[in-house]
């Protein structure tokens, strides 16, 4: 990372410890711990986007979608370096708040201004009040306000990309994401590459094993892991944990569809995206479709492999069950 100066002046995050840096070292530390390493995450898991990191020269996104062309513009070639470069180059400022919060501050009600009138209420104070006294006081009068003050911070960012609150619990985006790479890798990209090279697709029965897998080894549901008791109990214990992972996939695809809208973190469900391509920048993506199914998307925390999870037995002690059930 360069430029990593300390004791300089640097815009306000919210979102991250501390409001305030004086040090980029320390600001990006904490980015890479917090929401906005996630953000970042979850926009590299964008095909869309990678394609047009791969397609577009300088300054001219290869994409007919207006607001997916700003995002480009803004984030850039997310695949090119570390969260930590990126961060340093691009993020850093990106993400910063664009004016200072409110403060409260001594006016004189004449040369009150018309936006302070509706963001802001106007208090007497009797200097003779003792502090506890006021501060009492003037907490009944916000507790009379509750229905317009915002109930979490981060709802009044100014930031270009402010967080949304709905979601921001840091073990959820990070299981969410390793779930989906490795659904990526054991069973979406073995079905698109046997179709680019017409070959022989993986089985139902493959692809159920797998989701099995990766429920087991994100310990999603440690109650039916053990496939044990009556044929009956085992096939439930399966099915449970398939729905658990599909599930789980789903929510990974909704974050995902948000944040190439430039939202996160977000389970809102959208319409299908429009078609974001011309007819000449579809067919530059087929061709590197292959180079997109070999990029690791996994995160630098991951310390799942993907040798681990097939050695997950699945068939193997389930000889009594019809496979086509399992």
């Amino acid at each position: 990372m360069n430029d990593l100066n300390d004791d300089i002046d640097l815009p306000p995050q919210k979102g991250l410890g501390q409001f305030r840096y004086r040090s980029l070292r320390a600001q990006t530390r904490d980015a890479s711990r917090s929401v906005r390493r996630w953000w970042w995450e979850y926009l590299r898991l964008s095909k869309d986007y990678w394609m047009v990191c791969m397609t577009s020269k300088e300054g001219a996104p290869a994409t007919k979608d207006e607001a997916f062309a700003k995002i480009f513009l803004d984030f850039g070639n997310i695949y090119e370096s570390t969260f930590e470069d990126w961060w340093v180059s691009t993020g850093s400022n990106l993400f910063a708040e664009r004016r200072d919060p409110p403060k409260v501050k001594q006016i004189n009600p004449r040369e009150v201004s018309p936006e302070e009138s509706r963001s802001s209420i106007f208090v007497e104070i009797p200097l003779t009040l003792s502090y506890e006294t006021v501060e009492n006081q003037i907490r009944r009068i916000l507790d009379t306000y509750s229905d317009v003050r915002p109930a979490n911070r981060l709802e009044t960012s100014t930031s270009d990309y402010p967080i949304a609150v709905a979601l921001t619990r840091m073990r959820v985006l990070e299981q969410l994401h390793e779930l989906y790479c490795l659904h990526r890798e054991l069973i979406a990209k073995p079905k698109a590459l046997s179709v680019l090279y017409k070959g022989k697709s993986s089985t139902e029965y493959e692809i159920r094993a797998d989701l099995f897998r990766i429920g087991k080894i994100m310990r999603l549901s440690p109650s039916n892991e053990r496939l044990t008791g009556e044929p009956e109990e085992i096939q439930a214990k399966l099915r449970a944990m398939r729905s658990l992972v599909s599930r789980n996939l789903a929510k990974a695809q909704t974050l995902i569809a948000n944040v190439e809208k430039g939202i996160f973190a977000s389970y809102e469900e959208l319409s299908p995206a429009e078609d974001r391509f011309t007819s000449a920048q579809k067919k530059k993506h087929k061709e590197l479709e292959e180079q997109w199914w070999s990029v690791s998307l996994f995160s630098s925390d991951s310390s799942i492999s993907l040798e681990d999870v097939k050695r997950i037995p699945y068939s193997g002690d389930y000889t009594n069950l019809n496979a086509s059930n399992l």
